[in-house]
C-alpha cells in the first residue's frame, strides 16, 4: 500500500494538529523522509509526541516504520524520475519533449491509481447515482473537465447543472443548492478561489460535496465529503489532465453500469435523436459500385 493511499483511508481519524503534522509532511516530502521525529516536530511546530501518535494514527508502531513507508516511496520516486532522466537527459528535440511529457503522464497516471481509496471511488459513484441534481464546478484549466463530466453526466441523468464562469453565474446555479444535491468540485493548484468559495457554500447549505483534486489537504478538501486525489506534475507552462480525465472516465462508466437497462434506454433516445437530426457524418456506398 502507498503512503497516499494509506493516509486516504486514515486522514478522517487523525486530530487538527496532527492533520497539520501530515500537511506538511506531504508538501516538504524530499526533506521531511530524512529528519527525526524530533527534527520533524521542531520543523513543524509540534511536540514529538504529536509524531510519534501519528505515526501511531495510521497504523505504524512508531516513527520509525512510518519514515521506512516515507523512505520507500521517496526511492519508488526517485526511481521513476531518474529513468525519465535517463531517457531524456536534454529534452531540446521535438522527439525527446514527446517522450518526456508522456512518461510524465504515465507516471501521473501510475501514482494516481497507487494513491486512490477504492471505498471513496465507491462513495462517489454512489453519491452520483443517487443525488437529485449534480452541479459540477471547475474553473480556469479545470473548466476543460468540469464541462466533460457535466456533458457525459447528462447522458446518464437528469438535473446535472455545469457552473460556468461569469459574473454572477455560480451563485445564481447554486441559490437553491440542498441537502439532495451533490457538488463537485475541481481544481489544483493554484487553485480558484471561486471554486473553494462555491464548495464552501453547498456544504454550509447541507449539500454533499466531492473533490477531485491533487491532496487529501488541497483547500476544496476542506468543505468536501470525499476527496479522489489525482497527480497532475507536468514539466511545462501547463498542468497534466491526463489523469484526471482517466477518473472522469472511470467514475462515468462505473455510474453507467450501475443501472445498465437506463443507460441503454437513455443512450439509445439519444441516438434516435442524433440520427433524426443528422448530427453525425454518416458514409453512403454506392450499390454496384466496383
Amino acid at each position: 500500500m502507498s503512503f497516499d493511499l494509506l493516509l486516504s483511508e486514515k486522514r478522517s481519524h487523525l486530530t487538527a494538529t496532527q492533520q497539520r503534522a501530515i500537511k506538511y509532511i506531504t508538501e516538504n516530502y524530499e526533506d521531511a523522509v530524512f529528519l527525526t521525529a524530533s527534527s520533524l516536530s521542531r520543523r513543524i511546530g509540534v511536540s514529538e509526541a504529536t509524531i510519534v501518535r501519528l505515526a501511531q494514527a495510521l497504523g505504524f508502531h512508531g516513527f520509525r516504520g512510518m519514515q521506512r513507508m516515507l523512505r520507500k516511496n521517496f526511492q519508488n520516486r526517485l526511481s521513476t524520475d531518474a529513468r525519465l532522466e535517463q531517457t531524456v537527459k536534454h529534452a531540446k528535440t521535438d522527439e525527446a519533449i514527446l517522450v518526456k511529457v508522456v512518461q510524465e503522464d504515465i507516471r501521473n497516471l501510475t501514482q494516481t491509481l497507487e494513491s486512490l481509496s477504492i471505498e471513496t471511488f465507491h462513495q462517489a459513484v454512489a453519491e452520483m447515482a443517487t443525488a437529485r441534481k449534480i452541479f459540477v464546478v471547475g474553473l480556469k484549466g479545470s473548466h476543460s473537465t468540469a464541462i466533460v463530466l457535466a456533458r457525459y453526466l447528462s447522458f446518464l441523468r437528469e438535473e446535472i447543472c455545469l457552473l460556468k464562469p461569469g459574473y454572477g453565474d455560480i451563485w445564481d446555479s447554486l441559490h437553491e443548492v440542498g441537502k439532495e444535491d451533490l457538488v463537485v468540485g475541481i481544481s489544483f493548484p493554484r487553485y480558484t478561489r471561486l471554486t473553494v468559495e462555491a464548495l464552501a457554500h453547498a456544504n454550509a447549505q447541507g449539500a454533499r460535496v466531492g473533490a477531485i483534486t491533487d491532496s487529501l489537504f488541497s483547500p476544496l478538501a476542506d468543505h468536501a465529503h470525499w476527496v479522489l486525489p489525482v497527480k497532475h506534475q507536468l514539466d511545462s507552462f501547463i498542468e497534466s489532465y491526463t489523469a484526471v480525465m482517466s477518473l472522469i472516465n472511470a467514475l462515468l462508466t462505473a455510474l453507467s453500469i450501475r443501472n445498465p437497462r437506463e443507460t441503454l434506454a437513455a443512450l439509445k433516445k439519444r441516438e434516435t435523436l442524433w440520427k433524426g437530426k443528422n448530427i453525425y457524418w454518416a458514409v453512403r456506398t454506392e450499390r454496384g459500385r466496383k
